[in-house]
């Protein structure tokens, strides 16, 4: 499932992201290439980006 259409960014891309170390929204947008859209999957992102960290074992972090 995408989480950014307009940058086609799914959640097994993002899981790769936070796997790789990436573990905020900022490093994972920047691990992903992310390009400014119109910003309606931010709060969809921290959450994946929360379920990827809770399934690798890692500690929470802020966004």
């Amino acid at each position: 499932m995408y989480v950014c259409i307009c940058n086609a960014v799914s959640e097994a891309d993002v899981h790769d992201c936070v796997s790789a170390g990436a573990s905020t929204i900022r490093q994972v947008k920047n691990a992903c290439g992310w390009k400014p859209g119109c910003g309606s999957c931010t709060s969809r992102l921290a959450e994946v980006i929360g379920h990827a960290r809770a399934s690798s074992g890692a500690e929470p972090s802020a966004a």
